[in-house]
């Protein structure tokens, strides 16, 4: 079948056709005179591709499910949950994606309308990195392309593994490292010259590894709240902890976890060790039994000298840790295996791999994260530091202060299903809140209104778990929507203005990055304005990811750091000033 009959079989135009044979989503036989011959299974890929880009499915995410690295199912609930924040359930696209879960998808696509917007780009590629980001909830990856400075690809895919237990955060390592293999994989199939591979992910938690270098634990994750339960001492884990090495550590942290499972007998008996989620995902694709880990993963587990770049190990026998059971760490920048002969890097971790595929120089910029929860961040030689901020191996011998919030974006969430309730209450639709309140948000910042004082400690703070926030300054003409948007707002801006205020080294800029801050134009003024800097938007998406598949480059003599990898990072705004 030619190209014509197929564009008025699937309604779509051949330059759309052409697209996705481009993207790798179609494979089209060729004919004895080199015309593309079109067969029908063809014909029922384009209308399923068709489809699914008419609800929002980005091409990227399309191939995956073609390629079987995600189910339709995990395709199709990824874009619900996109289309929930957008606009609601009682939407077509929402009604299509329902459909096509109920397996109707054929039968809606021959009606659905749709014209593809996507060009195709004539690019030749030079040489590609790979960055990959396993996160709490999804691993993602990157394809950068080191010689032409820019970034090829984006995937983010959930894999959903959460195994919860009363205050047990755990998840299941199988899965997770499945999912990520399978993404990994699919990558090395579809792009040639790739010349490094490197590996970020969540920090602090741990998963228990035999002589083989196989996991026989679940990942027990940053969340795990174990460590909190009172012990035989009448001290809870990290109390005794203390008592015990004068070392302070936080629930959640490995070691804090690895000590409570001691001394309640949890310890699978087959044990040999312990590592991070994205150490086990370095062995697994190099094939190697023992972790090797950054110091910015390492000094996450907890009790880690970060100037001598080891744990201490003195301390750590005041509680019966034998060292030799923890990763072996490197403060270098180094490979430390293969995978398909192509260069794995040392995994770092995903604040540190965040920052470096945000921030083009150091010197200048401090990094300002805003997603679920929030982050502020800033390069620093100085090793000492004070309050809820803490001091962080970066790369090539520099350090990194991070101040975290817990609540962060998390605080604009709760808002929003606030409401959100309202307006079921209502007899309303269920619709997502975040146009309105995002308008109601500007409408209020044009007008100068100042709203309510707001304290978000909503979920606490890590010196003071039991910390709650509240409400000021309430009265006739401000108990109003749009004045405590505006002060939830400013009071995620306070909250990392005060973590900054405790960090030694002063900046001039920001760069703002996390879904929070990209998607809110008031609340990226309302930055500017509680820091006095200007303001800057990087233009990648899933920035861990894009910083470790720069840091690969490094590590394999590809590229160079000097202050940041500012050749490497671009900004789609610059320049959004507190004027």
């Amino acid at each position: 079948m030619k190209i014509n009959d197929v564009e008025k079989i699937t309604g779509l135009t051949g330059k759309a056709i052409r697209l996705y044979e481009s993207k790798g989503l179609i494979s089209i036989s060729r004919d004895t005179n080199g015309y593309r011959n079109y067969s029908d299974n063809d014909i029922e890929v384009l209308k399923t591709i068709k489809l699914l880009r008419s609800v929002g499915s980005s091409i990227a995410d399309i191939k995956l499910y073609l390629c079987d690295v995600i189910s339709i199912e995990e395709l199709v609930d990824k874009r619900k949950s996109q289309i929930l924040k957008e606009s609601g359930k009682n939407t077509e696209k929402y009604r299509i994606c329902e459909s096509i879960v109920n397996n109707s998808a054929i039968k809606v696509s021959d009606n659905v309308e749709f014209t593809e917007k996507e060009e195709i780009k004539v690019h030749k590629n030079g040489a590609l990195s790979v960055g990959i980001d396993i996160g709490t909830t999804t691993v993602s990856a990157v394809i950068y392309d080191i010689d032409n400075k820019e970034q090829l690809e984006a995937y983010s895919i959930p894999h959903s593994s959460y195994i919860f237990s009363d205050i047990k955060y755990e998840q299941n390592t199988t899965v997770i490292i499945d999912k990520a293999e399978k993404l990994l994989y699919h990558i090395l199939d579809s792009y040639k010259n790739i010349i490094s591979i490197g590996i970020t992910g969540q920090m602090h938690g741990i998963v228990y590894v035999n002589e083989n270098g196989e996991a026989v634990s679940n990942l027990i994750n940053w969340q795990d709240k174990r460590a909190d339960r009172l012990l035989e001492s009448g001290k809870s884990t990290c109390e005794e902890i203390f008592h015990m090495t004068g070392e302070s550590i936080s629930t959640g942290y490995g070691i804090a976890t690895h000590y409570y499972n001691m001394k309640m007998g949890e310890v699978p008996y087959d044990a040999v060790g312990i590592c991070t989620v994205m150490d086990l995902f370095a062995m697994k694709i190099c094939g190697t039994k023992k972790a090797l880990t950054h110091s910015s993963v390492a000094s996450s587990l907890g009790i880690f000298d970060i100037e001598k770049c080891e744990f201490k190990r003195d301390k750590l026998s005041c509680v019966g840790i034998d060292a030799e059971f923890l990763p072996s760490v490197t403060g270098e920048s180094i490979v430390i295996g293969e995978c398909r002969k192509i260069p794995v890097s040392v995994p770092i971790g995903d604040n540190q791999a965040s920052f470096l595929g945000s921030v083009c120089n150091n010197e200048e910029s401090i990094l300002v994260n805003i997603g679920t929860g929030s982050q502020v961040s800033a390069v620093s030689d100085y090793r000492k530091v004070n309050g809820d901020v803490e001091i962080r191996p970066l790369i090539e011998g520099k350090y990194l202060i991070c101040g975290s919030a817990l609540c962060g974006g998390y605080a604009y969430s709760m808002l929003e299903e606030f409401f959100r309730s309202y307006a079921l209450s209502m007899g309303m639709q269920d619709v997502s809140q975040y146009n309105t309140i995002n308008r109601i948000a500007s409408e209020s910042y044009e007008k100068g209104e100042e709203g309510l004082l707001v304290d978000v400690s909503f979920l606490g703070k890590r010196s003071d778990p039991g910390a709650r926030g509240f409400i000021k300054n309430i009265d006739r003409q401000s108990f109003t929507p749009a004045a405590l948007i505006i002060g939830v707002l400013k009071g995620m801006c306070n909250e990392l203005y005060d973590l900054y205020g405790a960090f030694n080294d002063r900046k001039t800029s920001i760069v703002a990055s996390g879904g929070a801050v990209k998607k809110n134009e008031v609340l990226k003024k309302l930055i500017a304005e509680r820091f006095g800097m200007r303001v800057d938007i990087n233009s990648v998406g899933e920035e861990a990811a894009t910083g470790v598949a720069l840091f690969s480059a490094l590590a394999t003599g590809k590229i160079k750091y000097n202050n940041g990898f500012s050749e490497y990072i671009s900004y789609t705004e610059r320049g959004l000033n507190n004027e």
